[in-house]
């Protein structure tokens, strides 16, 4: 019985949820251990935060190409910063 219920909880630990299931439909993932998991998403925050840098900085040299006539002011200006009632904010806390 006690081998019984050793593989008991090992099939318990491995069976996948169906909200895992609805996740990953294609079980890409079903083989991750935890590390690998949290490598991956750490990884594809890190590309997140690239690209958006980059469409940034895009996006404010085309305001500066589109307006050569303008001297636009650009102190202050932060991609991680929010316009919030008429003023440039840091984003609320998240909480994370």
């Amino acid at each position: 019985i006690a081998g019984l219920e050793e593989k008991l909880k090992t099939v318990e630990a491995t069976a996948i949820t169906e909200e895992e299931k609805a996740m990953d439909p294609d079980g890409a993932y079903a083989g991750f251990s935890r590390v690998d998991f949290v490598r991956t998403v750490l990884d594809w925050k890190g590309s997140v935060v690239e690209v958006s840098s980059g469409q940034f900085r895009n996006v404010v040299a085309q305001i500066k190409l589109l307006n050569p006539n303008v001297e636009l002011n650009l102190s202050g200006l932060d991609e991680e910063k929010e316009v919030r009632d008429g003023q440039i904010a840091s984003p609320p806390d998240s909480g994370n």
